[in-house]
């Protein structure tokens, strides 16, 4: 506090008190002094006690004016600061923003009022910083909870992997056991029918029956020999592959499976040199079993596109097969890479597992997009380069 101040509120209240009385003593002095030099005459003495008593009157009536005036002017330079710092205090409380009081004069009230703005604009500072670190702290929890929500989303997806890794181990090993219990009376099975057949000669009911007996005999050898590729996932033989050779020959060669009269087959990968490291007889299996399923899901007709590109970073080849037949319903979306699942009459159910196991083992990814009546696409992608743990499994 400026040390001028410090009394100049006690000075008020002494000028106000001791106001009236010095006025008083002035006039009294002023009036009896003027008696005496004026005089008073001898009829006058009568007239005394009457004439003081008016002046005493007059004077105290005089002084209490003066007394009045000085309080009610001294209150209200003291009490209109004060309601107004209260009246900021309060406002300030219920988190209003005012402006600052300003107080005339130089006493210690105004003093408090300048403090008061003081505080004020420390506080408003203060709230400031709060919000601004409140702002900071939700933007940091926003992002912390969506990389959490990200992380769990990565952790699902992980265990799905896992639990479905961990089934088709079991199923492989299954698989294989009974691919090879099969193999040999499967043999015995196909020898005798031939030798029957040969012995029966080629007319006859019984030729007939012979027919069937090795067609289906056949078609549970191509079972087996899926079973043993399902089995074998991890053996690779690696190579360089140019994919454009690749899908040129596959679909060179998918007519001989399915009539393409009147299907338009579109190779948009014509023309993009892309060049692969892998296994060419796997990934062969993987993109032959993806066009004749996108083939077989349009009934007879529509539209395939075939496409090959590398992935923005130019580390990774992306082949998808596009078909616009009738789509894949959600919930047989999820199924489709399971052992033994199948929406075609007749089908094994192990096309889908086998690319998955083998683009999995490549170290790529194979998924499908597609909605009802809308077709579907079956994206692959692959590493340009095969990892060194892959490269000591194609060993193995």
């Amino acid at each position: 506090m400026r040390p001028y101040l410090r009394y100049s509120i006690r000075l008020k209240l002494t000028l106000a008190t001791l106001t009236p009385l010095v006025t008083a003593v002035v006039l009294f002095w002023v009036i009896g002094a003027s008696t005496l030099y004026l005089g008073i005459g001898d009829h006058s003495f009568s007239d005394l006690p009457s004439r003081i008593y008016i002046m005493f009157s007059v004077i105290l009536l005089f002084v209490t004016m003066i007394g009045v005036s000085l309080s009610a002017w001294l209150g209200s330079s003291l009490a209109r600061p004060i309601k107004a710092v209260e009246e900021g205090a309060r406002l300030l409380a219920l988190g209003e923003h005012i402006p600052d009081i300003v107080v005339g004069g130089h006493d210690e009230i105004s003093v408090m009022a300048e403090e008061f703005n003081m505080m004020k604009h420390r506080l408003i500072e203060r709230e400031d910083e709060i919000l601004s670190l409140n702002r900071t702290l939700e933007e940091k929890v926003a992002t912390r909870t969506e990389q959490l929500n990200e992380k769990t989303q990565w952790l699902l997806v992980a265990q799905q992997e896992l639990a479905r890794a961990e089934r088709l181990v079991g199923i492989g090993l299954l698989a294989s056991g009974v691919a090879h219990e099969i193999n040999n009376p499967l043999a015995i099975i196909r020898g005798n029918a031939e030798l029957l057949q040969m012995a029966a000669g080629k007319q006859g009911e019984q030729h007939d029956e012979q027919d069937t007996i090795i067609r289906q005999v056949g078609r549970i050898e191509r079972i087996v020999r899926n079973l043993l590729t399902f089995s074998r996932a991890g053996t690779k033989q690696l190579s360089t592959i140019r994919l454009v050779n690749l899908l040129d020959s596959i679909l060179d060669q998918v007519g001989h499976q399915i009539p393409l009269e009147d299907f338009v087959i579109a190779r948009d990968y014509l023309g993009k040199e892309i060049v692969v490291e892998g296994d060419e007889d796997h990934l062969r299996q993987v993109f032959t079993n993806l066009i004749v399923n996108g083939l077989q899901a349009m009934e007879g007709h529509g539209i395939l596109s075939v496409d090959a590109n590398l992935d923005e970073n130019g580390n990774q080849a992306i082949v998808s097969v596009v078909d616009n037949g009738p789509g894949i319903s959600p919930d047989n979306r999820e199924k489709l890479f399971t052992p033994f699942f199948s929406t075609k009459s007749g089908g094994t159910g192990l096309g889908l597992a086998i690319s998955y196991g083998i683009v999995k083992d490549h170290g790529g990814e194979i998924r499908v997009e597609s909605k009802v009546g809308q077709g579907a696409a079956f994206i692959v992608v692959l590493p340009l380069r095969q990892s060194l743990q892959s490269v000591g499994g194609g060993d193995a």
